[in-house]
């Protein structure tokens, strides 16, 4: 696999599930709510897992070390926005546990980094990116409208202000050799898949649950 392939895959893999995400419910407050659920749960651990990416690679891939490094600093308090949203419509998002998909989607990382696999990581950011560059602005103008801007800041700051995260991403990997663009395309492979299945779960009213319970 080459650069070129890698984008054909990536731009195929996203159109198929294009339909999904233009279709998603964001006007819905209990699956906003849902989701915003799921996705304080890898904020509050991704500044940690990319700085943890960051020490597993080798010293001759220090350039990548250092993008992941300042890739967690642009991450850095993200996580308050969540909790700034929930708190909008009176609730403590830390009292509110996600679905076991969710979970899954921050925690199987962990593998790929004591693997020693760091370049799957890419994928998850390709993943993430690639959703909010193509489908973060609708998200937000539907969530805006139902919910207004103080329960909105993750998803605008995502939608509007990070849109230069999928360039950085793809001038990142663009001189990795074949088996290294494997990794990073097993990556975005699974955690695209895995997103989506974590909306599906938010959309159906069965992800949130609460920790006293």
């Amino acid at each position: 696999m080459n650069i070129t392939e890698f984008k054909e895959h990536y731009e195929t893999a996203q159109t198929k599930v294009d339909p999904f995400f233009e279709s998603f419910n964001w006007g819905d407050q209990e699956t906003y709510i849902n989701w915003l659920a799921s996705t304080y749960e890898y904020a509050v651990q991704s500044t940690r897992i990319l700085a943890l990416t960051a020490g597993f690679f080798p010293k001759t891939m220090t350039a990548y070390s250092n993008r992941f490094i300042a890739h967690a600093a642009e991450e850095k308090n993200h996580d308050k926005l969540i909790e700034s949203d929930a708190k909008s419509f009176g609730i403590d998002i830390s009292q509110l546990k996600p679905s076991p998909v969710a979970e899954a989607f921050h925690k199987s990382l962990y593998y790929w980094i004591f693997n020693g696999q760091p370049l799957a990581i890419f994928g998850w950011i390709l993943a993430l990116e690639g959703i909010a560059v193509r489908h973060g602005k609708p998200a937000y103008a539907k969530a805006e409208k139902a919910f207004g801007k103080k329960g909105t800041l993750f998803l605008k700051v995502h939608a509007e202000e990070d849109e230069d995260h999928l360039t950085k991403a793809f001038e990142s990997i663009s001189e990795l050799k074949s088996d290294e663009l494997e990794q990073v395309a097993q990556g975005f492979d699974l955690y695209l898949s895995l997103y989506q299945q974590m909306l599906e779960t938010a959309q159906s009213h069965s992800g949130l649950r609460s920790n006293a319970a």
